[in-house]
Parts: C-alpha cells; sequence; structure tokens
C-alpha cells in the first residue's frame, strides 16, 4: 500500500512499544516491571473523578466550542496569572485534547517546508516527528551529560542559521528530569526574542521538582502580546489524568485564534466532560496531589544510588519529572552490546525489566527508567537490572 510521504517517516512511539512489549510479556503469565511509560500510577483523585460524574448527570455531553470552555480557559491563565505574574486572558489560552495534541497544533501552524527547527538532545520522543510531519526539519543539537543535561544560550546561540525558525525547549525535562535554572530560562528568553525564534516551551512537568529546586516558567519572561513563544501544559501528569485528555497552549491571541480553527475541523471540541473536571482540577488545593509529588521524590531518592551502585551505570540527579536518564555505555562495552536498544531487549529478556532505550531520545548509550510506580517494583527492579548485568546471584541492595 502506498502512504504519503509525511506518514512514511513516521514511526510508531518507542515509549508505547516498551509497554505494549511489556504488556504482551504480561499476558503470557511472565512477570516483568514496566519501567518505561511515562504515566503516573497514582489513580486521578476522587473529587476530579466525582466533577466528571457530575458533568455526565448534568447532561454535560454536548459539543462545546473547540477552543474549549471559556471557563476552563480562564482557570488556565488565572493560574499563571497568580503564579508567575502574568497578564494572560482567555485570548491567550486554547484547549486542546493533551498537551500532545497541542503540540501538533502549534508545530502545525508555525512551522513548513524549508524551516529548521532546533530540537536539543535528549528530546521527548514525539517532538522530531511532529516537526517532520510539516515539512521542517528537525536539527539535533546535544546537550551533555556533562551540563547536567541542561540547555544554555551556549548551546542555542551558535545553532541559529538562516533557516532556523523554531526550537523546542522542555523543563523539566523528559527523559532526563533537568530544570532549566530561571536566570538561564530568561537568557534563552531573550535569545529567542532577539533572534525571532519561534520557541515552543513544553512545561508538562512544572509540578514535579524536587530537593529545594524550583521550576521557573517562560511565562515569567513573556507578555500576552509576544508573538515568539508558545507554553504547552497539560493536568495529564500533575493531577494523574492521562486518559482524560485535556492539554493548552499560552500564546500570542492570533496563534491561538489559528489553532482554534484548525482544532475545529481536525478534532472539534476537546472531551466536553473532560474539561469539566479539569477545570474543578485547577480550583483545587495543590495539597491534593503534593503526597504524589513527596512519593517521587522518595522513588528518586531510592533508585538513584542503586542505579549509580551497579558497575558500569552512571546517572546525574533529576531534580525533575518522574524520570532517570542513567548512562550505560560501560555495561554496553563489557557485555558486547552495540545500542541501547540492544541493552533495552538484553533488560527485557534477562532481567524481565522494560526501559526504553535512550537512541529514542536522541542519545545513544542511555536508557530511560520511568519511577513512576511502586517503591516495591523498583527496589526489586534494581536487584534484577544488578543480577542481569553483573551476573551476581546476591540480592544485595538495600531493601
Amino acid at each position: 500500500m502506498k502512504f504519503t510521504k509525511r506518514l512514511d517517516q513516521i514511526s510508531a512511539s518507542p515509549t508505547m512499544a516498551v509497554m505494549q512489549a511489556a504488556q504482551k510479556l504480561k499476558k503470557q503469565g511472565i512477570d516483568v516491571i514496566d519501567l518505561g511509560p511515562g504515566e503516573p500510577d497514582f489513580p486521578t483523585p476522587e473529587s476530579i473523578k466525582e466533577a466528571g460524574i457530575a458533568a455526565i448527570r448534568e447532561n454535560f455531553t454536548k459539543y462545546t466550542a473547540a477552543a474549549g470552555i471559556q471557563e476552563l480557559r480562564q482557570a488556565v491563565a488565572d493560574q499563571y496569572n497568580r503564579q508567575w505574574g502574568t497578564d494572560f486572558s482567555v485570548a491567550n489560552v486554547v484547549i486542546s485534547c493533551g498537551a500532545k495534541h497541542s503540540i501538533y497544533n502549534v508545530c502545525m501552524a508555525m512551522f513548513e517546508e524549508g524551516d529548521e527547527v532546533l530540537l536539543p538532545a535528549p528530546y521527548w520522543v514525539t517532538f522530531p516527528e511532529a516537526i517532520k510531519m510539516t515539512g521542517a526539519l528537525p536539527q539535533e543539537l546535544t546537550v551533555p551529560e556533562e551540563k547536567g543535561f541542561i540547555l544554555g544560550v551556549e548551546d542555542v546561540e551558535p545553532r541559529i542559521g538562516s533557516n532556523t525558525r523554531g526550537l523546542i525547549v522542555t523543563t523539566p525535562n523528559n527523559p532526563t528530569g533537568a530544570v532549566i535554572p530561571g536566570p538561564m530560562l530568561e537568557k534563552l528568553v531573550n535569545l529567542v526574542r532577539s533572534r525571532e525564534v519561534f520557541t515552543l516551551f513544553d512545561e508538562c512537568y512544572d509540578f514535579f521538582v524536587y530537593g529545594g529546586k524550583s521550576h521557573v516558567s517562560a511565562a515569567s519572561f513573556v507578555g500576552p502580546s509576544d508573538d515568539f513563544f508558545a507554553i504547552l501544559g497539560s493536568v495529564s501528569k500533575t493531577y494523574s489524568m492521562t486518559g482524560w485528555r485535556i492539554g493548552y497552549c499560552i500564546a500570542h491571541p492570533e496563534l491561538i485564534k489559528k489553532i482554534a480553527e484548525f482544532q475545529s475541523h481536525q478534532t472539534g471540541n476537546p472531551t466536553s466532560i473532560s474539561q469539566k473536571a479539569a477545570l474543578f482540577a485547577l480550583g483545587t488545593d495543590r495539597e491534593l496531589i503534593n503526597e504524589m509529588k513527596q512519593e517521587y521524590e522518595k522513588r528518586r531518592d531510592f533508585v538513584l544510588p542503586a542505579l549509580q551502585g551497579i558497575d558500569g551505570i552512571s546517572c546525574v540527579q533529576p531534580d525533575g519529572a518522574f524520570y532517570l536518564f542513567p548512562h550505560v555505555g560501560e555495561c554496553m562495552r563489557k557485555m558486547g552490546i552495540e545500542t541501547s536498544e540492544e541493552f533495552s531487549k538484553f533488560l527485557i529478556q534477562e532481567a524481565r525489566v522494560a526501559t526504553v532505550p535512550g537512541s529514542a531520545f536522541g542519545m545513544e548509550g542511555y536508557i530511560r527508567i520511568s519511577y513512576a510506580t511502586s517503591m516495591e517494583n523498583l527496589k526489586e527492579a534494581m536487584i534484577r537490572i544488578k543480577q542481569a548485568v553483573s551476573g551476581e546471584n546476591n540480592r544485595a541492595i538495600e531493601q
């Protein structure tokens, strides 16, 4: 069958492929610990679920405006205005079917054939695919582990060329957990403003920052009439609402209007019920979800030293999100394994632990480990990984 060029160059999400491979083994009765998916293992809080149920009971089950209901758009603007001292309005916000949907909408509106979009690596697996779908070319730039994977002006400025149209900035970062400090982010914002490089700021993990570190939003350095940025977020990770599919984009009113028009033909409106649940979530006290954040930090603080204690594995401390991105190059060399994909296959076959190869994120010699699973699973996974790569039979990792 002949497909269009735009789809012929797209491949399935590697993270979803890992999840499916783990599920297949589980269906065969094989005990697999899945450290692949980027999805909270906590249920959606009961009060948020009740808000969705109430929407159904109140028959809020019809079409809404393609850009989302006014109340939810205002709630997003209000949250940023309170937290970051901005002056956004409903005109600056569009609601979409998850942040991934928002990413595609922004890319389709701003990038086209002949454009080049700077893509810092490691990057989330969807970004290069979204860029390619527009006809633009992703231009990868490596942010090294020695810098803690933290993107700075010195990484970006030399790569801006005559065809550079865009830049992707993710903080906190998936897959590394790196958090860009406020002063560094401000310098990046000033650079892209002065060079007229449209920049997409992915802030989906903004709530999950640990160890006394702070997330600073790009919103702190932009105004509602600036036209060089889009800030993306969602309720998926913060409120454990991944399946509800509600994300948002904050940008110049003209871009918001264009995305709403596109979305009206593409998907129609985001799910009405989910919008009501998201509206309730944004109005809740974040104490409701602090327990989740505290548990993630405990898990991080266990997994990081456990990995660092395995011969041949090193890992920088992640300050945000719920991932670690350990370097496994020395393990690969000792074992005669050439690629991170082969190493991930080895772990699932020999350790029965599913991880995502670093190549999926633009970095060979690494794997991504999600600690969005129980402490019990994490402890067992670390034991299995240590035994698989060292050949040890002991269970020496601290219980």
